[in-house]
């Protein structure tokens, strides 16, 4: 679901669908700011991104772990972009300070 409002951690957990019991995932497109969160996979809220916002370039996904509360940052969709943000050879973890932390000012705009 794309956020629209801003929402309480506790609202988030509580509305929850549970897919996972230590997670909640997220996806944000950078640029616009926009943030789906709590689907099953991310590439479901990288398509409900690219649908509003009708780009895929800088989506980057990520999972708001519950216990104890704090983010694990992804870059996504792209392999090849994500090499040139540094990520390592996996092409799964985001390195890149500056971006992690602009992502996360976005989510603390979003989750208050």
């Amino acid at each position: 679901m794309i956020i629209r409002s801003k929402i309480t951690l506790e609202e988030l957990i509580n509305r929850s669908n549970n897919f996972y019991p230590d997670r909640i995932k997220f996806c944000i497109h950078k640029p616009s700011k926009t943030v789906s969160i709590d689907e099953e996979f991310h590439i479901d809220m990288e398509h409900e991104l690219y649908d509003e916002t009708g780009s895929d370039r800088d989506i980057f996904g990520g999972d708001l772990m519950l216990d104890p509360v704090g983010f694990v940052w992804e870059a996504h969709p792209n392999i090849e972009r994500n090499k040139e943000l540094g990520t390592p050879a996996n092409g799964r973890l985001l390195a890149d300070g500056p971006i992690t932390d602009e992502l996360f000012e976005i989510m603390k705009g979003w989750i208050v």
